[in-house]
């Protein structure tokens, strides 16, 4: 399943470096692993930059925040991770 989210320029930032590799989110999409989360940058509007991460593990994080997972996530796509800025 693909889910198409918002992600600030300070966080999508680091997801295309390779650096940031897991997203906290409101587990309102019931992710599973492997599926492509479309990360689409937003700063107040959307910038047209996105990337594709498939998931690969969730973490039911709801005991310390109630409603939310932790997806570890890798590159969908090789040719994705190369900003076209």
């Amino acid at each position: 399943m693909f889910h198409h989210l918002k992600i600030l320029p300070e966080h999508f930032i680091p997801v295309l470096e390779g650096v940031k590799l897991a997203e906290l989110r409101k587990n309102d999409r019931n992710y599973q692993v492997g599926d492509i989360l479309v990360l689409c940058e937003w700063n107040g509007e959307y910038t047209g930059e996105a990337c594709e991460r498939e998931v690969v593990h969730v973490a039911d994080v709801g005991s310390y925040l109630p409603g939310y997972v932790l997806l570890s996530m890798r590159v969908a796509n090789e040719a994705d991770n190369i900003p076209s800025k």
